[in-house]
């Protein structure tokens, strides 16, 4: 079955139900469907400001840029947002499409016309289930969302991926390209159900990630794409779209400024892979004996990343074993050729595209950064663009240089 089929056959629930045609009986709620909402509170224009104002200092604490480099290009708040939690209807595509339940973030301006754009927010690693957008209280991300686009207009919504809210039954889904877009998917059309109730006539369709969701904003691209769902323009900050290429550049070339937490990141996409795709064998070939449990209790909420670093605080170097640096070289494992076949970028995108990146990114490689901009590109797209943050510009300085050149950039378009 090639890639295109698969895709179709994911999402043919998800279509009929668009076209108002009665999909085949899988459980007693459909992909999309809208499960329940509550209230989770209302911010208003100050507290939005505030986290402009006083936030971003700390946002960039031992950061390599300033919080007064990025604070003018942000919009001053003038709506306040009403804050909602939703609960909704999925399926795992990974798992033979088994049925679960998925929450997510909907922002609603207190001041939402006919025509009010939404901005779907694909948010980054968490290592932590209180950090999703559901619980925005947790989220500093999620808050400049709110703060540089709601406030100015925009309904924001925010999956949590399956596996990362309070209570899930299911394994964290970390960087599978699949279970992720299907996430992204069904909460946006719950969440338009949300909107229809709360009396909001939607206008266009705008997205946004970074880092982790910088690639989940691509493969839920294609997804909507392939569904025929207008998407005005996206942007992807710090997204590494080759995950193949991700893993290579941490393993074969790092930089003197690493992330340390690059380490957890790959020891927590080796279990996610495993967990979905039958390969659970692997962590344990692939990782130093001792290290083991703490990979464990990390990927499943158990430890904190702080406890992680202290069990495990050799970085990738330490890690991993021989064995698996041999492995990455040939690329033939299943593992490694899951990695290639996740690829987000290769297909034709029809959506406008614009993607940041940095050499000083300590998180996401500058070559895992770009490539999708140079893929698109090179077959003819013209309408994918890659900028630059700059060369001081660490990951979070990405994620900020993003949101102030994004915001214009959508205002011409909505």
């Amino acid at each position: 079955m090639t890639t295109f089929t698969r895709l179709r056959a994911l999402l043919l629930p998800c279509l009929l139900l668009l076209a108002g045609i009665a999909a085949p009986a899988r459980s007693l709620a459909q992909p999309g469907q809208l499960l329940g909402y509550e209230p989770i509170g209302t911010w208003g224009p100050e507290r939005l400001q505030a986290i402009v104002d006083r936030g971003l200092d700390l946002f960039l604490t031992g950061g390599t840029m300033s919080a007064g480099d990025f604070r003018p290009g942000f919009a001053r708040a003038r709506l306040g947002v009403k804050l909602f939690k939703v609960k909704y209807a999925s399926i795992i595509p990974e798992l033979q499409d088994r049925p679960v339940v998925a929450y997510g973030l909907v922002a609603i301006p207190t001041q939402a016309p006919a025509g009010t754009p939404i901005v779907s927010y694909q948010h980054g690693t968490i290592f932590d289930r209180s950090w999703t957008p559901s619980n925005p209280e947790g989220s500093f991300e999620t808050q400049l969302m709110l703060a540089q686009f709601a406030s100015q207009g925009y309904v924001v919504v925010a999956a949590d991926y399956f596996g990362t809210t309070p209570g899930s039954e299911v394994p964290n889904s970390y960087l599978l390209a699949q279970s992720t877009a299907q996430a992204c998917l069904d909460l946006y059309r719950a969440a338009r159900t949300v909107l229809e109730r709360e009396g909001v006539q939607p206008g266009k369709l705008f997205l946004n990630g970074w880092s982790q969701g910088g690639y989940s904003t691509l493969a839920f691209l294609r997804y909507l794409e392939l569904a025929g769902i207008p998407v005005t323009a996206a942007g992807v900050a710090a997204g590494p779209a080759d995950l193949l290429l991700f893993a290579a550049e941490h393993l074969y070339n790092p930089k003197p400024f690493q992330a340390s937490f690059a380490a957890a990141a790959l020891a927590n996409l080796m279990q996610a892979v495993g967990h979905y795709h039958g390969q659970q064998e692997y962590l344990a070939q692939s990782l130093q004996h001792q290290y083991l449990k703490a990979a464990r209790d990390l990927f499943e909420f158990r430890i904190p990343y702080e406890e992680f670093v202290r069990e495990a605080p050799g970085g990738i170097r330490e890690l991993f074993r021989p064995e698996f640096y041999t492995d990455g070289k040939a690329a033939l494992k299943p593992f490694w050729r899951i990695l290639d076949q996740s690829s987000a970028y290769r297909w034709r995108i029809r959506t406008p595209l614009r993607t940041f990146h940095s050499e000083r990114d300590e998180a996401i490689p500058i070559a895992a950064a770009r490539v999708a901009v140079v893929y698109q590109n090179m077959i003819g797209n013209q309408e994918a663009e890659a900028f630059d943050a700059g060369r001081n510009a660490d990951h979070r300085s990405v994620y900020l240089f993003s949101l102030v050149n994004l915001k214009p950039w959508f205002d011409g378009l909505r």
